[in-house]
């Protein structure tokens, strides 16, 4: 007797709906993208029991005559393709023909339909894929769908779902996706009468933002717009500052169609590269614009996974977006100012322009006290006190960086706890972190030394004979000509000892030794080869070599240092996304000392 048969049409239904269909929020998914296919201006959710017991989707969309509604339920029965040709160049979200199918195999299903300009409607039910009932119905136009009693027939699958608040989030963040990208269309989410998500037709993406994630957020977003032959970018990204723990708030489309790609995202993280905080998360809402022949989008029933044909092309592409994002905006910290401002969409830029400003950023020269014995041809005393106390002011250049988006020009006035320099600009104050200023400086050059591989080297007077291990022997054997390129000539000494005779000059403040087993030390733990972590070897170095807290600056060294910070490509942050600098306004010192 043949062991091999064929499966029973119920079954290979719900083996497929087990690909398709792993959860509640797979079928919100499925039904709000046949939504948006219909063209629907207004798409309405509403769940009960997290989506077990009910899910109903209503929308206004183009909806279904008689027999396109019979023909939906139908696996493999669709309007989206026609031949193989279509399937390679998908412009729709949805396309398979297996989603309602699908859904229909394992739930109570009713379709209630109208097409516009047709006198009545039609509505069907099935149950486990079963048609039940069908007939006319007095409707209004477009779509409403209901799924009763999720997996009331796979108990397996029902047992394998999650908690009640967890399938809920999953279901929220599906609607929140969409309703991100799609600004005007209006999304309502209701659970159990309760309203969870509300973001109606808007005219601008900020304003979208705003009713999703918040006014606070939306107003510090950075619009991202790229173009080359490849690839459209479009969207937004967040500042480094307000980057999170977790990667709930990040969003990819391609073509409008929400997916999950990890190339996609470490291109965006490539993109704010030192940046970000250790640990930290960026903030972004990307569409790309691809042409439909070169991505695969039937990689997987969900049609969440996608393949790019060009795939290095676009990631180099996001990553220059992005890097060009934040080199052209101003990324500079400002702590809260008052509540009712937060509160009030679009308010920042445009409004600090306008705002008359009360406390003017005094343009005269700074002045440096020096003892009476440092000056030089001094002729007129000025105190009758010990001749050992008396100052005089010597003349300095304010620094001045006008038309520079990234640094304000400022007035400097000293430094505090031998840790912070404090400085005046034209709105208020700025609070800078000494060491993390050097860090960004000495990286951004050693950096860009590298890359031009010109990396200018220091002569040591005399060789430092350095004993290593007989691991970190073989790493430096291994590494030779690498660690050269760094700037560091070493010569075996016999053994497990070599001669240290240059390091690079960049990093000349600190200790030779000290840096070289920085170095190494990054190597010894990288699991990659040099060329692979020679980020976080540089990230180190520069670390090492910079003014710590606690070492006294006198203000031509706070000078100089901030005019090279002023040169810099990104001065926001350290190489590991810690703040170089922080703005407190002069509104939020008004409201501290209640003079508002």
């Amino acid at each position: 007797m043949a062991k091999v048969k064929l499966l029973d049409e119920d079954l290979i239904n719900k083996i497929a709906a087990g690909e398709v269909i792993e959860r509640p929020a797979s079928v919100v998914k499925e039904l709000m993208e046949n939504s948006l296919d219909s063209g629907a201006t207004i798409i309405n959710v509403e769940v009960k029991d997290s989506g077990k017991k009910l899910i109903k989707i209503v929308d206004n969309g183009s909806g279904m005559d008689e027999e396109d509604a019979k023909n939906c339920v139908i696996r493999h029965a669709t309007s989206k393709i026609r031949s193989t040709d279509d399937l390679f160049s998908i412009q729709t979200l949805g396309f398979r023909g297996e989603a309602l199918a699908s859904i229909a195999a394992v739930s109570k299903l009713g379709i209630t339909t109208k097409k516009k300009n047709e006198l009545e409607g039609f509505n069907i039910v099935l149950e486990g894929g079963k048609v039940v009932s069908s007939g006319p119905i007095g409707v209004n136009e477009g779509t409403t769908i209901e799924v009763h009693d999720l997996f009331f027939n796979t108990p397996a699958r029902k047992k394998f779902l999650k908690s009640d608040p967890i399938e809920l989030r999953h279901i929220i963040d599906i609607v929140l996706r969409y309703s991100l990208f799609n600004k005007r269309i209006s999304f309502k989410l209701s659970h159990e009468g309760h309203v969870l998500v509300n973001s109606p037709a808007v005219e601008d993406f900020q304003s979208n933002v705003a009713s999703i994630y918040g006014i606070s957020l939306a107003k510090d977003l950075l619009e991202i717009s790229y173009s080359d032959e490849n690839v459209k970018i479009q969207g937004y990204i967040a500042k480094p500052n307000n980057s999170r723990n977790d990667k709930n708030q990040q969003s990819i489309f391609v073509n409008g169609r929400w997916v999950k790609n990890e190339d996609i995202r470490k291109a965006v993280y490539n993109g704010y590269h030192s940046l970000l905080f250790v640990g930290k998360h960026p903030i972004f809402i990307l569409n790309l614009e691809l042409n439909p022949e070169k991505v695969d989008v039937n990689v997987h029933p969900a049609k969440t996974e996608i393949k790019i044909e060009q795939k290095d092309l676009v990631k180099t592409a996001i990553t220059s977006a992005v890097t060009q994002t934040l080199e052209k905006n101003n990324l500079i910290p400002v702590m809260d100012i008052n509540y009712e401002e937060q509160l009030t969409f679009g308010t920042s830029e445009e409004k600090e322009k306008k705002k008359e400003v009360k406390y003017k950023l005094e343009v005269s020269e700074q002045t440096i006290l020096k003892s009476k014995s440092e000056v030089a041809n001094y002729e007129e005393e000025s105190y009758s006190t010990p001749e050992e106390e008396v100052f005089v002011s010597e003349n300095r250049e304010e620094v001045h960086l006008e038309g520079n988006i990234k640094i304000p020009t400022m007035k400097i006035l000293g430094q505090i706890h031998k840790t912070f320099f404090i400085a005046e600009v034209e709105s208020g104050m700025l609070l800078i972190d000494q060491h993390v200023v050097q860090e960004r400086v000495l990286y951004e050059k050693f950096m860009q030394q590298l890359m031009n591989k010109k990396v200018a080297v220091q002569n040591l007077l005399k060789g430092e004979l350095i004993e290593f291990s007989a691991a970190e022997s073989s790493v430096i054997i291994e590494n030779k000509e690498k660690l050269l390129s760094l700037g560091f000539n070493l010569e075996n000494f016999g053994g497990n000892s070599f001669v240290l005779k240059t390091i690079p000059t960049v990093f000349g403040r600190t200790q030779p030794k000290e840096l070289l087993y920085s170095v190494i030390g990054s190597i010894s733990e990288g699991k990659n080869k040099l060329e692979e972590i020679q980020e976080e070897i540089i990230t180190r170095m520069a670390c090492r070599a910079s003014v710590k807290a606690g070492d006294t600056m006198t203000i031509p060294e706070i000078q100089k240092l901030l005019s090279e910070l002023s040169l810099c490509n990104l001065p926001y942050t350290c190489p590991h996304g810690r703040a170089v600098l922080i703005k407190v306004g002069v509104d939020e010192l008004e409201k501290k000392f209640k003079r508002k």
